[in-house]
């Protein structure tokens, strides 16, 4: 596979950007694709408190901006990455302004494909109250962003990803900047009693899909929940263009 960075943004906090981390780096370490993750969260760093996704924390904020040194490691990181390597960056809210701002400032994900890394800014939009704010620091990204392809990772927690009755892949949003969507993917609407508090349990005790679908302080059907929505992401994942060199080698042998 080529060697990817996987950069998770969004301006708006609470949307779910650490699941969606964790989950691409889930998904490639089950299809045994060396995985780099890297967690840039400097006020909530979820992803880097999983045993299982061995995230590398960076205190990339020195007080009200970026630290230098960790943003440099971080960029030398990726270029040193052997090829096919995956590497996935989770952006805390409060560093997001300062983080892009000195993206953009060093030309960094110019720089990058330059180098030979193909780079995917996966953001996810809301449904709901949030669907207009998220679709605002989206549609940022793109115009901030001019050489980076998008994941849009549509979550559905709080209502459908649209507006009029009309889903997002039908709006005028999708059609302007399609020839930039590399991939929309989902995070499914789910009973928020028992998927959701499954969810919500598994991501407070620092734990991957596999390794709680094997704990015994799970019962019986949150494990079996927890399995569905980990075969559902990795079916959707095994059909996207995420995967397409994977499924193709595998196709192959």
């Amino acid at each position: 596979m080529e060697k990817t960075f996987h950069l998770v943004l969004q301006a708006k906090g609470g949307i779910g950007k650490s699941l969606t981390a964790s989950i691409i780096a889930q998904y490639y370490s089950h299809r045994a694709v060396s995985v780099t993750a890297i967690d840039c969260d400097p006020s909530t760093p979820t992803f880097s408190t999983i045993p299982g996704l061995k995230a590398i924390p960076l205190q990339i904020m020195e007080e009200d901006d970026i630290n230098p040194r960790c943003f440099d490691q971080m960029i030398e990181t990726i270029v040193e990455a052997e090829a096919g390597e995956q590497i996935i960056c989770d952006i805390g809210t409060s560093a997001y302004v300062p983080f892009t701002s000195y993206l953009i400032q060093n030309v960094a994900l110019p720089f990058l494909q330059d180098s030979g890394t193909r780079v995917l800014i996966h953001s996810p939009i809301c449904g709901g109250p949030a669907f207009q704010s998220t679709l605002d620091g989206l549609g940022e990204l793109i115009s901030q962003f001019e050489t980076a392809q998008f994941v849009i990772w549509e979550n559905e927690f709080f209502g459908p990803v649209g507006r009029e009755g009309k889903s997002f892949s039908e709006s005028k949003f999708f059609q302007t900047y399609k020839d930039r969507i590399f991939e929309l993917l989902l995070h499914p609407r789910v009973q928020q009693a028992t998927f959701g508090a499954d969810i919500r349990a598994m991501m407070e005790q620092s734990l991957t899909f596999e390794a709680a679908i094997q704990s015994p302080d799970f019962k019986i059907m949150s494990r079996q929940r927890l399995q569905q929505i980990w075969k559902s992401h990795v079916a959707q994942l095994d059909q996207s263009r995420l995967s397409a060199a994977l499924v193709a080698e595998e196709a192959a042998e």
